[in-house]
Order: structure tokens, then C-alpha cells, then sequence
């Protein structure tokens, strides 16, 4: 069933939990670094990655691949690597390439994942991650899931503090609200990282996770394209539903957008800030309102990934023959399946359990070599390939059915590559 089609109460209060979600997800920290670069993996002795000099060069805004064959891949919790068999060979290669020295690989080591919630797409492919590169190196993974509760957040912590876990990895979580157990990890020897969207700063804590400057960007530039090609008659008008009071990353990714709409000539930007004691309807009943008092409107955007579809919904009825061009960020199975229909132009999004990978990877080198994990976000400047950079899935590389599309390098491929020269697990 289609989001808001008939929903029952449960289904809403699921649809509510979702927005959250979405703009939960988005929340960093102030001053943390987005974007990501190669600087060439590292070789010889240890493979620990060095950061670059200064920041490569990002992928084009708008950024939209192109889709390779994907059948005879694996689904990987609802997602599936569409990249091009050549970008798979380049990734093993690359791989192999910047592996350091054989050595022992680490064992016994107890991995804890504290997830945003189940019904997170990232946190599925966060968990999805950890349990699969467990498996490689014969690693026991416990999962606490707070399921967006706030309280359950901190007993999350404390409960796998108290396992003595060798490494956690927290997803889309500020350490404040973790409590205690952030701490104790680290006093008993413990790594943690956060992966999805960053959080507070803490010295017990290396975030890998986004800022949300870049995902606007390139959201933003896909969609003034699109207006160009789909919609130069409109009237100028973008309409955006935002959370700023959210977070650092949601301000970060609203106020890009105010930049950039300012810095195009001829536009104005309707900003809306969700309700989110009423989310599912103040989506539907701001994007109706919008659109009858501006019927030519150029575009909409919405860094919420439940806010998508009931928003190309709308338009839909408003406008059977559609104008108005509808664009968002964060993908979910709603989502691209209305890009695969053409009911919405654009979705930004990231690899996500690419940060695990890129987390453990880190661990490793650090159980087996002593290395010290990269700090923050320039981790993914320091391998040779540039991971977690941000792409549009658009009606042209959504794939036809199935799992969601993941582009970009491919990590797992790299990674697999890599340790298997290293610690002889993996290919």
C-alpha cells in the first residue's frame, strides 16, 4: 500500500515514526567535514590510512550514475550495489592494491550496535553490515535497538558498556543522550564510531557521520536542472518542508538550500517547517494548500523521507498531468518506488553501510597493528576510492524493480579485496 492511501492508525503512527526518522537521522555536528576524497590507500607494513594534505576534489553536484547489471548480485538488507562491472573491478583492484603486510587477523572480538531504530533503513543496512563483516573474521555482534525512544537509548548504552564490547558502532545517535556508557567503553579499552548523520562532539566518540551541507548541494542542483528541463514555465516558487530545530545536519541542509535558492536568479523559496506532533498530516495539508494558492510552482523539496511520497501524492491529485517538479533526500522503499513510477524526479542519498565498513576497517588495523582510527569524517579521504560520496537516484537508475539501488565505489568488493591479502579472510 502506498504511503497514505488508506492507512490505518497503525500504519500512520509507522508513517510518523519514519519522519521522524528522517529528520532525526540528519542530525551532526557543528563544524563536521562532509566531504570525502582519495588520497591513495596505504601499503606496505601497515595499511592504516593517512588524511589527505587537503580535501580532494568533490563529485559534481547533481551527481546521477549510471546503472550497471545487477542480477546475480546479492540483496543486502533491501538494497543492492548498481554500479558498473567495471567500478566492481576497479574497487577489487584497488583493494589488493592498498592492503598492507599479512598479518594475524584479530579474534574474538565483541562487536555492539546501538541502531536509530529497526524501521531505519540505515540502521537495517548499518546492522546488515556489522553481522556480515563479523561473519568474516568469526566475531559475535549484539544489537540494541531504542526504536526512536529516548530512554531506551541510554539503557542501549549501558547494557552493551556492560558486555565489554571491543568496538561499538552507534547509528544516527548524539553521546549525550548514551548516558554513561560512552565513557565506560572507552575506560575498558573500547572503540566507538558513529556512522548515518553525526552527532555532538565527544572525545569518546569518532563520527563518521554527515553534516548534511553536501546532500543539499547536490540535491539542490539536480532539482534547479530539472525545473529547467521539466518545468521553465513555472513560476519560481520552490516549496520546502524543513526541520531546523531537529538538529545541526537538518539546519545545515535547510540553509543550504536558502543559499542556493538565493544564489539562482529567479527564485523563492517557501520554507514550511514540519509539525512533528502532526507530521502526516502537515505534510498532506501544507503541500495541498501550497499548491492551490500556487498552481504553477516550480518545485518542492523536503530533506524527509516519509514527507516524499505523501508530498508526489498530493501533487498527483492536484495536478494529474505534473508540473511541479518534486525532489527529496534519504531513499526508502516509498520513495523509490515512486521515482520508478515517475511520480518523483529525485531522491539524494548515500551509501550508508559503506561508514561500517570503512569503521571496521579502521578496528582492524588498529587491533592488528596498533594504528589510531582516522578521526571524523576525513576517514573517507584517506582511501584511494571515495566512499560516502552523495548521488541522486533518479527514474533512470532506480532499477525497474527490486531492491534499492547503492552507488559509488564498491566497498564491500574493496574491502573483501583488501582483507583478504591482509588478514587472509574476506575474498
Amino acid at each position: 500500500m502506498r504511503l497514505g492511501e488508506g492507512a490505518s492508525a497503525k500504519t500512520l503512527r509507522h508513517l510518523l515514526l519514519a519522519a521522524m526518522l528522517a529528520v532525526t537521522m540528519t542530525v551532526a555536528a557543528c563544524g563536521s567535514d562532509d566531504d570525502g576524497g582519495s588520497t591513495g590507500g596505504s601499503t606496505g607494513s601497515s595499511t592504516a590510512a593517512t588524511v589527505a594534505e587537503e580535501p580532494a576534489a568533490p563529485a559534481e553536484a547533481g551527481d546521477v550514475p549510471t546503472p550497471g547489471d545487477v542480477s546475480g548480485r546479492e540483496e543486502r538488507a533491501g538494497y543492492v550495489y548498481a554500479g558498473t562491472d567495471e567500478q566492481v573491478e576497479e574497487a577489487r583492484a584497488a583493494g589488493e592494491q592498498d592492503a598492507g603486510d599479512p598479518v594475524d587477523p584479530p579474534t574474538g572480538k565483541k562487536i555492539g550496535m546501538i541502531l536509530l531504530s529497526e524501521q531505519s533503513a540505515t540502521s537495517r543496512s548499518a546492522a546488515d553490515a556489522a553481522k556480515r563483516i563479523a561473519d568474516l573474521f568469526g566475531f559475535s555482534v549484539e544489537v540494541c535497538d531504542p526504536n526512536f525512544d529516548a530512554q531506551k537509548v541510554q539503557q542501549c548504552a549501558t547494557s552493551i558498556a556492560a558486555k565489554k564490547p571491543d568496538a561499538v558502532i552507534s547509528v544516527s545517535q548524539n553521546p549525550g543522550p548514551m548516558g554513561s556508557g560512552v565513557k565506560q567503553v572507552a575506560d575498558q579499552g573500547g572503540l566507538w564510531f558513529g556512522v548515518g548523520s553525526g552527532g555532538e562532539p565527544s572525545e569518546y566518540v569518532n563520527d563518521y557521520g554527515i553534516d548534511g551541507i553536501r546532500l543539499a548541494e547536490v540535491l539542490d542542483q539536480f532539482m534547479f536542472a530539472t525545473i529547467k528541463e521539466k518545468n521553465p514555465d513555472g513560476d519560481g516558487k520552490i516549496f520546502a518542508i524543513t526541520a531546523p530545530t531537529v538538529g545541526v545536519a537538518s539546519k545545515n541542509s535547510g540553509d543550504q538550500l536558502k543559499r542556493d535558492v538565493e544564489s539562482a536568479e529567479g527564485f523563492e523559496l517557501i520554507d514550511h517547517n514540519l509539525d512533528l506532533a502532526n507530521a502526516v498530516q502537515d505534510t498532506l495539508n501544507t503541500t495541498r494548500q501550497t499548491l492551490e494558492q500556487n498552481p504553477s510552482l516550480s518545485a518542492m523539496w523536503t530533506l524527509c523521507d516519509f514527507c516524499v511520497p505523501l508530498m508526489a501524492q498530493t501533487t498527483e491529485q492536484k495536478q494529474p498531468d505534473r508540473k511541479t517538479v518534486v525532489v527529496g533526500q534519504f531513499s526508502s522503499p516509498e520513495s523509490i518506488a515512486d521515482v520508478r513510477a515517475g511520480k518523483v524526479d529525485g531522491i539524494a542519498d548515500y551509501p550508508w553501510a559503506s561508514q561500517v565498513w570503512v569503521a571496521m576497517d579502521q578496528a582492524l588495523q588498529k587491533w592488528a597493528r596498533d594504528q589510531d582510527p582516522v578521526k571524523g569524517f576525513d576517514v573517507f579521504g584517506s582511501y584511494s576510492l571515495p566512499f560516502m560520496e552523495p548521488y541522486v537516484i533518479t527514474p533512470d537508475n532506480a532499477l525497474d524493480s527490486g531492491p534499492a539501488p547503492i552507488y559509488g565505489p564498491d566497498f564491500e568488493t574493496y574491502f573483501r579485496a583488501k582483507w583478504a591479502k591482509e588478514f587472509g579472510v574476506g575474498s
